[in-house]
């Protein structure tokens, strides 16, 4: 009888299962691992297409945003004023890859834009990898106002935008921007930056008459003055052209559409002048000089070129531009002449008006004992006889000279007639011909006193009167050499344009030139009236507003080859901020 060993039986069958059990486990553990590594590549391979993606769509944002930059400083070939976005933009044609744009202008700042752009993928009716961004862009440098030699920004200017000056620039007023200049000086406020003309890189707007008369239909005003008119609209474009037999007159009321093109001088005297530009076209080229004469409005909404001075009366001239001046000389204020001559003086380095400081309570102008002066025309006074009427009311002397008034010739110091002070203790003295002492310690001035000057001579005899309200003194003398005066002279400096650097200290009114020597009746009784200049000194100062918009200035010209070019008053651009939403 056999007998079955039962234990060791089963002890093979324990080994078996135990073995086959362990292998199992093995194979489950290699089955889950790999199955978590096959899981964990197929994540990472889809946060890996994600990525891809999405770097695309910041890429594809931040490109739309360049998209959106380059048209709004260069709108000249899209319809609207300026650039207001656009849908299902791509960067290559036939992608899957689009960007929405919406910009819009800061409705208080020209210069100023936002711009949302929303990248994405969109694949078979979805949408994917969505990256958007909302920007700040600001146009710099934009420049307002150019003019192309020594300027001073009068004390009722405001510049918004920056400001270039090919040379020195003296500012009474306000610039809301950078100063491109050779020298800045004056009392005025700025609120951006001090840069040397090197520092920009826009160039002048080369504008000639036949780059637009060949290219736009023309009509021609061939009255020398209009006044309560309108000519053309924005749709069809229109030059008006004027040629250069006579200046131009825009008496009052008058608006134009498109653009005005002046080969001569444009003369504004008449109020509520409106030029609005074409898109594409300045507002006004002017050939030679832009006159605004007292009481003249201008209202312009573009871009001025002016090839020679604008110049602006400071009887309350009125001028308002939303675009861009450029001038390529600079800017002129004038004080009125009264008489029939009408000879207005010229202002420079800025004298302050004083309207309520006269003599009589009427107006009066500041001179700040530096270069300041108005220069007048002198073409009708002889230098054989001749009457100089002012009065003067200092603020303070010293011991450097300052004039009251000076005729001098150009050339040499030779030739003069010139009152001046050259005393701490305000000592008046008189320059004739050849002498800068003619007649030396005439009397004391004082300060915070009102003065009455007179300075008369035939070719023979010279008499000087000076009365303060009390007494009269008069001082007498003889000269007979003056031969060859020049054809300008200043009120409240030398009269010699080289050397303009001592101007009275004070307040100057009511100044009157006579060609022939009054006598002393004729100043007791009151001045007579057949002056050949009058300088009342009444005005309040003009007013003028520049506001930079370069939607408004970007123009097309023409090189001489014919090419159409861009040109635009916004030198650069740059992003103030950047925010991904």
């Amino acid at each position: 009888m056999t007998t079955i060993n039962m234990n060791t039986r089963y002890k093979k069958t324990d080994g078996k299962g135990a073995a086959l059990l362990v292998v199992l486990f093995i194979v489950m553990v290699i089955t889950v691992l790999s199955l978590g590594f096959l899981t964990r590549s197929d994540v990472e391979l889809a946060c890996g297409v994600n990525m891809v993606t999405r770097t695309k769509m910041d890429y594809l944002a931040e490109s739309g945003l360049e998209h959106a930059k380059g048209l709004i400083l260069n709108p000249q070939d899209i319809s609207t004023e300026y650039w207001t976005g656009g849908s299902r933009q791509q960067l290559v044609t036939g992608s899957d890859d689009y960007y929405d744009l919406e910009v819009l202008r800061d409705p208080t700042d020209n210069c100023n834009y936002t711009i949302d752009c929303n990248a994405y993928r969109f694949t078979m009716g979805e949408l994917s990898g969505f990256s958007g961004v909302r920007a700040n862009l600001r146009l710099d440098p934009c420049i307002a106002l150019w003019t192309g030699a020594d300027t001073t920004i009068l004390s009722g200017a405001t510049i918004d935008g920056d400001v270039f000056c090919n040379d020195g620039l003296i500012n009474k007023g306000i610039i809301n921007g950078d100063v491109f200049a050779d020298t800045y000086s004056g009392s005025g406020s700025k609120t951006g930056q001090r840069c040397t003309v090197s520092e920009l890189s826009l160039e002048w707007p080369e504008l000639t008459i036949e780059g637009f008369t060949s290219h736009y239909s023309v009509d021609t005003i061939t009255s020398d003055s209009i006044s309560s008119q309108t000519y053309g609209s924005l749709d069809p474009v229109r030059v008006w052209y004027r040629g250069s037999d006579s200046d131009l007159e825009l008496a009052g009321n008058v608006q134009i559409y498109g653009m005005l093109l002046v080969d001569g001088d444009l003369v504004v005297s008449g109020n509520r002048n409106t030029i609005t530009a074409a898109k594409n076209l300045p507002a006004l080229f002017v050939t030679v000089n832009l006159r605004i004469e007292a009481g003249g409005e201008l209202q312009i909404y573009g871009l001025v070129v002016v090839d020679g001075n604008m110049q602006l009366s400071a009887g309350s001239a009125d001028v308002n531009i939303l675009g861009g001046l450029f001038i390529r000389g600079t800017i002129i204020e004038t004080a009125s002449d009264s008489s029939v001559n009408g000879n207005d003086g010229r202002l420079y380095n800025g004298p302050t008006w004083n309207p309520s400081g006269g003599v009589s309570g009427s107006g009066a102008i500041q001179f700040d004992g530096g270069s300041s002066a108005v220069e007048i025309n002198t073409n009708d006074m002889s230098s054989s006889q001749g009457t100089v009427s002012l009065w003067a009311y200092a603020d303070y002397f010293d011991y450097n000279t300052h004039y009251l008034f000076g005729h001098t010739s150009q050339e040499s110091w030779s030739d003069r007639i010139q009152l001046y002070t050259n005393d701490r203790d305000g000592l008046l003295d008189l320059g004739l011909g050849d002498s800068h002492s003619r007649k030396t310690n005439i009397q004391d001035l004082y300060v915070h006193k009102w003065y009455h000057i007179v300075l008369t001579w035939d070719g023979t005899n010279y008499v000087v009167y000076v009365y303060d309200g009390d007494t009269e003194t008069k001082v007498t003398g003889s000269y007979t050499g003056l031969s060859s005066l020049a054809e300008v002279a200043d009120i409240g400096n030398n009269g010699n344009p080289s050397y303009r650097d001592e101007s009275f200290n004070g307040l100057i009114d009511e100044v009157r030139i006579y060609d022939r020597a009054l006598d002393v009746n004729d100043i007791d009784e009151g001045m007579p009236t057949d002056y050949i200049g009058y300088w009342k000194f009444d005005e309040s100062g003009s007013s003028i507003t520049i506001t930079a918009a370069p939607s408004k200035t970007a123009i097309n010209i023409w090189s001489e080859e014919g090419d159409i070019e861009k040109w635009g008053q916004a030198a650069g651009a740059f992003f103030r901020s950047i925010e991904r939403k």
